[in-house]
């Protein structure tokens, strides 16, 4: 199995999944402008893409982490109908509403004054919503800690990044302060810090193993 990621994008909830369950994989690391390599991977042109070991591809990160979840056990996963629903429910709006949502500020220089306000505006809406549901809760959750909690951390990872201001949402500076000090989180956002980015297609690169590294899952953490 092969992880297609990048560093600061949303496959770092894929990685964190992974690293969880300690499943055998290779994580490769591609830079999201060199098309040329990464469509060789996924056709769409992004992250994350999985690739199992018969060669099906599977693409989207949230479909990604509940394939993964459904194929362990429902690991990270409410296994009770409705709360799993919920999760996808958590899933789909962080998805939609944050990570779409916040499309156009990768290009914030270009944006009309007018429209960037609109944009910023609807952001902290949806962000003002997480930010009370997180309120006295652990995780998205309550007290399980879920795939909805480790894609969130990508997305507001990334939300930092484009310069949304986080700070005057106490509960999620505090929920996204808790995961990133979570010291699995910290190897990885560290790994994929320093690995090497992948600037050729290699269709013969080998599945990590456990004979290979020194623990079970392709970090050896």
């Amino acid at each position: 199995m092969k992880l297609i990621y990048a560093q600061g994008a949303c496959s770092l909830s894929v990685h964190i999944l992974l690293e969880e369950m300690k499943v055998n994989y290779q994580p490769i690391k591609v830079d999201l402008k060199d098309k040329t390599v990464l469509e060789q991977y996924n056709p769409k042109g992004y992250v994350p893409a999985l690739i199992l070991d018969d060669g099906t591809l599977l693409t989207e990160a949230t479909s990604i982490l509940q394939y993964l979840s459904l194929d362990h056990d429902s690991a990270f996963f409410p296994s009770d109908p409705i709360r799993r629903t919920k999760c996808i429910e958590w899933l789909t709006f962080i998805s939609t509403e944050l990570h779409k949502g916040a499309a156009p500020l990768f290009n914030r220089d270009q944006l009309k004054p007018e429209f960037l306000e609109e944009v910023l505006g609807k952001i902290d809406n949806r962000l003002e919503f997480l930010d009370d549901h997180l309120k006295e809760r652990a995780f998205i959750m309550e007290n399980d800690y879920t795939v909805a909690d480790m894609y969130a951390l990508a997305i507001l990872r990334i939300l930092a990044h484009i310069k949304v201001d986080l700070k005057k949402f106490q509960s999620i500076s505090n929920y996204k302060k808790n995961l990133e000090d979570n010291s699995l989180i910290k190897q990885i956002i560290e790994f994929e810090s320093e690995a090497d980015i992948q600037d050729s297609f290699d269709a013969s690169s080998p599945i990590y193993n456990n004979q290979s590294l020194p623990g079970s899952s392709a970090l050896g953490l």
